[in-house]
């Protein structure tokens, strides 16, 4: 798929990986794009970069706390008003503090729900412009595995690979013509990793902080944002229906989850 003269949201799209990915979709020839983000701040310092790089006709920003259904709804809103169509969400928003373990949930987790629930039965069905619609879910390579130290928050990305794996099947696209895919970031140069220690949700978890990296895998050097974006264009424009994506050193590979009969020990 092609996303030129196609419309966008980005959730989390203010800063960070979801700003980055706006940039991407831009110079990739996207028509237009919403940042929803709580942080008004970086919105307005956002959208005067894509305005002065592209044209004050190509972004609008929209305050959103994704766990609010009534602000999530009305990013959705506000995008078809300003610019007619609705072809790609990338529900991107994300925290990662243990100790706020039920807000986490509702973030991560509920927002991506409410998110997938617009795009697909309301807003899909009316305002794409060509056949199929298409949403990238953000899991993480702690959707993967176990993570001890962060545990709550790699429920909330496991459950969101189920999520996409549930949603982006056959019989679903059937009838609503979305492709949903899931992206896996590894350790990225983002808010999200700084300040590790104090996101553990007690002094037990924090003394396992120093082993992180090596929990989820031999990274090396956390990748940055810009090789993030290039990957999640490779996942829009290549990526199967219900496809998983691992984005790690600056490489991208698919992966296909074992059938559960073939776990068998």
């Amino acid at each position: 798929m092609s996303v030129e003269n196609k419309v966008a949201i980005v959730t989390g799209g203010a800063s960070g990986i979801g700003f980055q990915y706006a940039l991407e979709l831009l110079q990739n020839g996207l028509r237009a794009v919403t940042l929803a983000d709580t942080d008004a701040a970086k919105g307005e310092e956002a959208v005067a970069k894509i305005s002065n790089d592209f044209g004050a006709d190509k972004v609008l920003f929209v305050e959103t706390d994704v766990s609010v259904k009534v602000q999530l709804a009305n990013a959705f809103k506000q995008t078809v008003e300003k610019f007619g169509n609705l072809d790609i969400v990338i529900n991107n928003a994300g925290v990662m503090v243990e100790a706020i373990w039920e807000k986490m949930i509702n973030i991560n987790l509920k927002g991506t729900i409410y998110s997938c629930i617009l795009a697909m039965e309301e807003y899909f069905p009316k305002y794409k412009s060509g056949d199929e619609g298409i949403i990238v879910n953000t899991s993480s390579v702690a959707g993967l595995q176990e993570v001890p130290i962060f545990p709550f928050y790699a429920t909330t990305k496991h459950a969101i690979i189920g999520l996409s794996k549930s949603l982006g099947t056959p019989q679903n696209y059937a009838t609503t013509k979305t492709r949903v895919m899931t992206i896996c970031p590894g350790p990225t140069v983002t808010p999200l990793m700084q300040d590790l220690e104090n996101k553990a949700f007690n002094e037990r978890y924090r003394a396992l902080t120093g082993e992180f990296f090596k929990l989820v895998g031999d990274v090396g050097k956390p990748q940055t944002v810009d090789v993030v974006s290039k990957c999640m264009m490779k996942v829009i424009q290549e990526g199967s229906n219900g496809s998983i994506w691992v984005v790690e050193n600056g490489e991208i590979y698919e992966i296909a989850p074992p059938d559960r009969k073939d776990m068998k020990k």
